[in-house]
């Protein structure tokens, strides 16, 4: 029988859609080990979800907010009819700092239209976050995490992207003067857990200490400073294209 790690964004998506995912979460969440002297080891588990006919079946690695539980919690954000947009994403906004930068992207899908320089801003700080969150990771197979959970944020704010590439240079302005994409209090856990490890060690139901999966605090500095370099580089070539662009008029 087929068996998919779900990292595919389009089979994600359509589980995410049916509801499975979230049914089956629950089970996941439940079994979350407790409060350790370690405080970063983790338990992870798979959850198994049928995909139907001779699909397959899809394998979530859920635990302490892992990859498959923010998938889980964007299936309910997005499920729920009780608030409205704008009420949604003044939460998501006021709690940056506190969830995984995944949830950054959700809120730049639903201000893409009405509201695109926010947009676009949410886009690069939760991508700057991510970078900084999946280079931390020990499994070098989780940086693939990066391009996958910024595809969430959908079509639109890519066009809008391409489009006023001045949102771009004013928003990865603001990432660098705030230092915006070291700011996240949330543990690197939901984007090492994307990983290749952390899905063999939920397989065969291992428990993963900090240093197994989390690099060592001394080394942050220099991941940081990675990001930075980036950051800047990235800046720099858009200040490029646009101003070759402008003399080209």
């Amino acid at each position: 029988m087929p068996i998919s790690m779900m990292k595919s964004r389009s089979s994600l998506t359509r589980l995410i859609a049916s509801g499975l995912l979230t049914a089956s979460l629950a089970v996941g969440i439940a079994g979350a080990q407790d409060a350790s002297a370690d405080a970063n080891a983790r338990s992870p588990e798979i959850v198994i979800v049928p995909l139907g006919g001779e699909e397959g079946e899809a394998h979530f690695v859920v635990g302490e907010m892992a990859w498959g539980d923010v998938l889980g919690l964007l299936n309910q954000l997005q499920s729920g009819t009780g608030d409205s947009v704008l009420e949604v994403a003044q939460t998501l906004w006021s709690s940056r700092d506190l969830n995984p930068p995944f949830f950054l992207f959700e809120l730049a899908r639903l201000t893409a239209e009405s509201d695109p320089e926010f947009a676009v801003q949410a886009y690069f700080l939760g991508r700057s976050r991510t970078m900084y969150d999946a280079a931390r990771c020990l499994d070098s197979s989780a940086l693939d995490v990066i391009n996958e959970a910024s595809a969430y944020a959908g079509e639109t704010v890519v066009q809008v992207i391409a489009s006023r590439p001045e949102l771009t240079i004013a928003a990865i302005e603001h990432v660098i003067e705030t230092d915006g994409a070291f700011a996240s209090q949330a543990s690197p856990w939901w984007a090492c857990s994307f990983g290749t490890n952390a899905y063999f060690a939920a397989v065969n139901g291992q428990t993963l200490t900090g240093d197994e999966w989390l690099m060592v605090e001394s080394r942050w500095p220099s991941v940081r400073e990675r990001v930075s370099v980036n950051l800047q580089n990235n800046l720099d070539m858009m200040q490029a294209a646009v101003a070759a662009a402008t003399s080209a008029e």
